[in-house]
Formats: structure tokens, C-alpha cells, sequence
């Protein structure tokens, strides 16, 4: 409360991975490689106070041998510029892909976004090559009830957990929990 925010996006940062990070150890280096950039650019240039970098992956599932399916999942790292070595780092939510869109990719080797937009061909759909855009790909496979910024939303404000409880000063206590209700008292029936 009272304090202003700035968002910067740096675009066109190379994650230093292939285009479509197929593993989750791919996709948090991926992560990592944008942060540091990042925390050149910004921390040095700009004075921020923190730096984010977001990189989305693929991997096939690993807990069921019974079926193959592509898992479609996000790092997010986030550092403070007082904080030398420690990074928060968080992962999304995950969801499975159509088989449309998996066969695209495992087969053909495409990229998530052009797989995306030949899953959804086939429907006459006039929002093709959104993939990377507010939509991205949750967007259209939810039929728009969530967005790209919306599924990013939560692993990135799990990010600033770390920070928000070692950069606080709680000399005036703690802060009323908005979600926590009170507990009701069980009314005394003697």
C-alpha cells in the first residue's frame, strides 16, 4: 500500500536453450540464463529492485509409464538487488496438452505456439499465432476463462514469498491475514 510499481519488460532475451525447452532442467536454466541478463540490464542500469524472469517448458509425464503425454509448465525467477547468491525460484502449475498439439511437437518437431495454431486450425478459429501473445497457450485451451498473465500470476507472486518476510520490518507486527476469517465462537447453550 502507497507504494508505486514499475513494470519494464525486456523482450527478446535468448534463454541460452533451444527454442522449446523439453525438460524441466532445460527450462529453469533457460530461467536462469534471462535473469541474468536481466539483472545486468535492470539491477545495474536501472536501479531495480528486483528482476523476474519467466521461461515456459515441456517434458512428458514421468509419473504414469502406462501413457506418453507432453506437460506444459513455466520457472520463474526472481532476485533482489540486495540479495547477492539467493535466487526464489518457483514452478507453475502444470497442464497436459491436446494430442493434436503433442503429436506437433514430439512428431514433427514443432515449437508449442505453431503446434498450438494447427490444433486450433481445425476449427476456424481467427486467433491463430497467439501463442505468445496475452493469450498464450492457456488461453485458447481454456476457451479464454484463463489467460497467459493469469496462469503466470500466482507462480510469480509465490516468487516473492522469500522477500517479502526477510525485507519487512514486522515492528509493527503482523499484517491481518484479508483472506483468514475469524473463528465463531460455538454459541453457549447451557
Amino acid at each position: 500500500p502507497g507504494t508505486d510499481v514499475v513494470v519494464e519488460s525486456i523482450l527478446n532475451l535468448n534463454s541460452g536453450v533451444s527454442e522449446q525447452p523439453m525438460c524441466d532442467a532445460e527450462t529453469i536454466a533457460g530461467a536462469r540464463n534471462r535473469l541474468a541478463q536481466i539483472t545486468s540490464q535492470m539491477m545495474k542500469e536501472k536501479n531495480a529492485e528486483f528482476a523476474i524472469s519467466i521461461e515456459g517448458g515441456l517434458e512428458t509425464n514421468k509419473h504414469d509409464s502406462r501413457q506418453s503425454y507432453l506437460q506444459c509448465f513455466a520457472w520463474v525467477c526472481l532476485k533482489h538487488r540486495n540479495s547477492e547468491d539467493f535466487i526464489s525460484e518457483t514452478r507453475s502449475g502444470t497442464f497436459v496438452l491436446p494430442d493434436i498439439v503433442n503429436k506437433a511437437i514430439m512428431d514433427d518437431k514443432e515449437e508449442l505456439g505453431a503446434a498450438q495454431d494447427k490444433y486450433f486450425s481445425q476449427f476456424n478459429r481467427d486467433d491463430l499465432g497467439i501463442g505468445k501473445g496475452e493469450a498464450g497457450t492457456i488461453g485458447p485451451l481454456t476457451f479464454g476463462a484463463v489467460s497467459r498473465s493469469q496462469y503466470y500470476a500466482p507462480t510469480v507472486t509465490f516468487a516473492f514469498i522469500p522477500f517479502l518476510h526477510q525485507l519487512r520490518d514486522f515492528s509493527e507486527g503482523i499484517p491481518p491475514n484479508s483472506l483468514a476469517s475469524p473463528l465463531e465462537k460455538e454459541a453457549d447453550h447451557s
